[in-house]
């Protein structure tokens, strides 16, 4: 008869077994001829082969399906703390000063009342005309004419008091801003703007944004530029004849406008 001889036991399996039935360990393959009882270790005086469980080898997929269980926990942890760090430096970035922020330049009416009526003049006059002002005097204006909006407002955050608003002025572009107070912290948002001229009017082009040192993204920067609605709406007056102008050179120091004549923007 047939058998395979386990090597591990000495028990005798039928030749079509592939592990041993008394102690689960592989077979040989080839197979030897038996006419009687094969004698075991125990028999032989030797010390019993323990028995090995067939069930073994199914461990070895059960380990590795923890190894994998514990690679996913500590990977969701290294990215949640990724993700805090992340979070944690862009509140920093928020509340930092952003580079350059124009001091106060005080409030002045009268100043402002000059300012208001040399724009309608010029915007008004059948003759081209042209006008530079300066940054100081531009926030002046500003500290002047926009006065704290209600608590209750689009541009304001949660908690936080208007303190001014202001322009950065650059080479081609200026930021205009506004300088909140939260929690004893004050908080600034830019918002970036070009001059773009067109026939119906000088208007402006949003080219970006920033919360301190933290820039919006540019999918953001439509809803960002609704915080400033409320303020940009206080200089309704002052700003229709600046939209009569032909052009406006931004610079770092003053802004320069140039009107066509009859009131009107040229065609």
């Amino acid at each position: 008869m047939s058998v395979r001889i386990c090597s591990q036991c000495a028990s005798e399996n039928d030749v079509t077994r592939v592990y041993c039935a008394n102690c689960g360990m592989r077979l040989p393959e080839s197979a030897v001829e038996s006419s009687a009882p094969a004698v075991s270790k125990a028999a032989a005086g030797g010390a019993p082969a323990l028995p090995r469980p067939v069930g073994r080898r199914a461990s070895q997929p059960a380990r590795k399906s923890s190894e994998r269980g514990l690679f996913g926990f500590l990977f969701s942890q290294l990215l949640s703390a990724v993700l805090m760090a992340a979070l944690l430096a862009a509140l920093i970035q928020m509340v930092r000063e952003p580079d350059n922020i124009p001091s106060r330049s005080g409030e002045s009416g009268s100043a402002a009342q000059d300012i208001y009526e040399t724009l309608r003049s010029l915007s008004s006059s059948t003759n081209p005309g042209s006008w530079t002002v300066n940054q100081n005097a531009i926030n002046s204006f500003l500290e002047t004419t926009i006065k704290p909006a209600s608590p209750d407002s689009a541009e304001s955050m949660a908690g936080a008091k208007f303190q001014r608003a202001f322009v950065r002025l650059g080479d081609g572009s200026a930021d205009f801003g506004l300088e909140q107070n939260f929690l004893t912290r004050n908080i600034y948002l830019l918002l970036e703007f070009q001059p773009s001229p067109s026939p119906e009017g000088l208007g402006v082009k949003v080219t970006g944004g920033a919360v301190g040192r933290l820039p919006v993204p540019e999918v953001l920067l439509p809803v960002f530029s609704k915080l400033f609605h409320s303020a940009i709406a206080g200089l309704g007056q002052p700003l229709a004849p600046v939209r009569l102008a032909r052009t406006a050179a931004i610079t770092p120091g003053d802004v320069t406008l140039q009107w066509a004549g009859s009131g009107s923007p040229a065609r």
